[in-house]
């Protein structure tokens, strides 16, 4: 039992080790590239279908179409998520910088096939705030996709839907709304208000033509 339970904690310190490895110069740059492939495939899928496949098929059919593509791709960029993962750590900013601890985040926060993952990929990365990466952005909007996933309200707003007029609000609704500003400017998001704006407006943009035939010929701001 002795020699088990030495094997065990052996076997646990290399697992550990493996996964906060040293990366070199060499290993950084074949990651970065490997993420950058990664976030293009994501992007490609993130929007709405190309004019040319609603054309085709016609809006339903080519929203059929285009999410069935965009879970597909999704799971295989989340198996080289897990892969690097299993090699390197969780790769925040600390590891390989800004731009491609973006790239390896994105398929985790759209993973929403697997909230175990999602879960497991939070933990670790709390672990890398906690080890002096920067995150915390990161961490906010992968906490409240969690919580959407799960129908409990967020805490930091930013995962959102829109109302009848076209105005954004939070799925699930809010934990704390009073001292939410204060939260997320401490986890690096603009304020709730003027977020909310922002995508408010880009949300008329894209389906203005449903809203002039609703008769809202401009964007309903909070004020």
């Amino acid at each position: 039992m002795k020699k088990l339970i030495l094997l065990l904690t052996v076997s646990i310190g290399l697992i550990s080790c493996t996964t906060d490895k040293n990366i070199s110069e060499a290993d950084k740059k074949q990651i970065t590239s490997e993420l950058n492939a990664i976030e293009i495939l994501d992007q490609k899928y993130a929007g709405i279908p190309p004019k040319g496949l609603r054309e085709k098929y016609g809006n339903e059919k080519a929203w059929e179409i285009f999410e069935n593509q965009r879970d597909s791709v999704g799971k295989i960029n989340q198996q080289k998520i897990k892969e690097l993962f299993n090699k390197y750590g969780y790769l925040g900013e600390r590891k390989v910088g800004q731009e491609a601890s973006t790239s390896f985040w994105l398929p985790i926060q759209h993973a929403d096939n697997d909230i175990p993952f999602q879960q497991e990929m939070l933990t670790a990365m709390e672990k890398e705030i906690k080890n002096g990466s920067n995150d915390k952005y990161h961490y906010a909007m992968l906490e409240d996709r969690i919580h959407v996933n799960l129908n409990k309200p967020q805490r930091f707003g930013t995962q959102l839907t829109y109302n009848k007029n076209g105005q954004a609000i939070p799925k699930n609704g809010l934990v704390d709304s009073t001292n939410i500003d204060n939260l997320r400017k401490e986890y690096s998001l603009p304020a709730l208000k003027k977020y909310y704006n922002e995508m408010t407006k880009a949300h008329f943009e894209m389906n203005k033509q449903m809203y002039l035939d609703k008769g809202i010929t401009k964007p309903q701001l909070y004020q």
